[in-house]
């Protein structure tokens, strides 16, 4: 850990950073490790993600379910050093689906709003899949990325991508421009005194895959994504997420991004994201 680690901010700054957000009653201090690439006063997509997702699976259902679709909207930039609070709303309730509305406010002012959609889960006896699953090279197999190389660290700051989770690629393909091969998994909780769900890491970690995609040097492209849309037949069984990432990419300056989702047993998802492509004009780019 860096000796320019910064303490979180509003009233914690003796407490070492062990969490994404600290909790202050109906609120969430975010911490440095929320702290986005794109800027170091904004947030990470992820981190809130996850809190949206904590705060939809909060939400009771009459009979056990899973979020199924999680569509979320990143309209504003989150930033670092302001309280967070997460508002749910009902829209609908039954017992084989539910629908829940969330938004997520920072200082009072919305920056993100989320749906998600429940579906009940049950025990059937599935036929055999016709579809084959060709396992990639597991997490043991790929290799734990260094943030030492030229360009990929070049501040003291604490930032999501580098310190609250942990990555490892295959075949180098993170740091490579094209199709991306990884496997990530959370280091610290969500919310501090809290393990992570399987849904709320998995929320919290899909936003890896615009990074995932990589179809532009980071450097000197901006491929920011408003937006996110996780979909999920099952929850992970372990911390480890694999992802295979490609991005698709336009001269109108409108780009993609899609991600399957896995873990090592199988096929748990899908993610695609929307991307804003613009020429990067700050220190990153010399």
């Amino acid at each position: 850990m860096p000796d320019g680690r910064q303490p979180a901010t509003g009233g914690y700054l003796s407490r070492m950073l062990r969490s994404l957000f600290i909790p202050d009653g109906d609120t969430f201090q975010p911490t440095g490790l929320t702290r986005s690439f794109w800027s170091d006063d904004a947030q990470h997509g992820g981190p809130p993600v996850g809190l949206l997702a904590r705060a939809i699976e909060r939400v009771p259902t009459s009979v056990p379910m899973q979020v199924v679709r999680l569509s979320v909207d990143l309209y504003r930039p989150v930033p670092v050093d302001a309280a967070i609070r997460a508002e749910t709303r009902l829209v609908r309730d039954g017992r084989r689906i539910q629908v829940v509305d969330a938004t997520l406010l920072a200082a009072g002012r919305p920056v993100a709003r989320a749906s998600a959609l429940k579906i009940r889960t049950t025990g059937i006896p599935l036929p055999r899949s016709p579809v084959a699953w060709d396992p990639p090279p597991g997490p043991d197999e790929a290799a734990e990325i260094s943030w030492e190389r030229p360009g990929a660290a070049e501040s003291e700051l604490d930032f999501f991508h580098i310190h609250g989770i942990e990555v490892r690629t295959v075949d180098d393909s993170l740091f490579t421009l094209g199709e991306g091969l990884s496997w990530v998994r959370l280091t610290v909780p969500v919310v501090e005194g809290e393990p992570n769900s399987p849904l709320v890491a998995t929320a919290t970690l899909s936003d890896v895959g615009n990074g995932n995609s990589m179809a532009l040097d980071g450097r000197r492209w901006l491929y920011v994504n408003p937006d996110l849309s996780l979909t999920l037949h099952r929850l992970p069984a372990d911390g480890w997420l694999g992802m295979r990432s490609i991005a698709y990419q336009h001269p109108s300056g409108i780009g993609s991004a899609e991600s399957q989702l896995f873990d090592t047993a199988g096929p748990v998802g899908r993610v695609a994201q929307s991307q804003i492509l613009e020429p990067r004009v700050d220190s990153r780019t010399t």
